[in-house]
């Protein structure tokens, strides 16, 4: 399923700006609409870190921790490593894959999203967390 981007710079609901901007063309809901609840929200978050103008960086930074940090939690209590993988997943991998390779340098969104693919939780913390102690300039995806 493709989206498309609106020519509406105030455009909130329909394909906004801080969802289609990354240069893989992709939009947020095309990769996360395949991820737990929980994922999903995190990546949400890192994706539109410092575009939306009514949020702080930090502030979407700590968001996603959150939702990460849940979600290891839920991972641990239910033991869900090995449980049978959806077939959206092989769409999300994709997706994912797409992302980190229109990537032109290492960033916040393609560190956390190679994580995920590799299942690392640990990493995708330390991600976030070398985010929110570098600073608003290194904050961006």
């Amino acid at each position: 399923m493709t989206t498309t981007k609106s020519e509406d710079p105030n455009e909130r609901v329909h394909h906004p700006r801080h969802y289609n901007a990354h240069p893989s063309g992709i939009e947020t809901i095309e990769l996360i609409e395949h991820l737990p609840c929980n994922l999903s929200n995190a990546v949400k978050y890192i994706w539109r870190c410092g575009l939306k103008q009514t949020e702080t960086p930090l502030r979407d930074l700590q968001s996603a921790k959150w939702y990460t940090d849940r979600e290891i939690r839920r991972t641990e209590l239910f033991e869900l490593e090995d449980e049978p993988k959806p077939k959206t997943e092989i769409v999300w991998r994709s997706l994912a894959r797409q992302v980190v390779a229109a990537e032109k340098t290492g960033s916040l969104l393609s560190g956390y999203l190679e994580a995920l693919l590799l299942g690392h939780f640990d990493e995708m913390i330390e991600e976030i967390d070398f985010a929110i102690g570098t600073g608003a300039e290194e904050m961006r995806t």
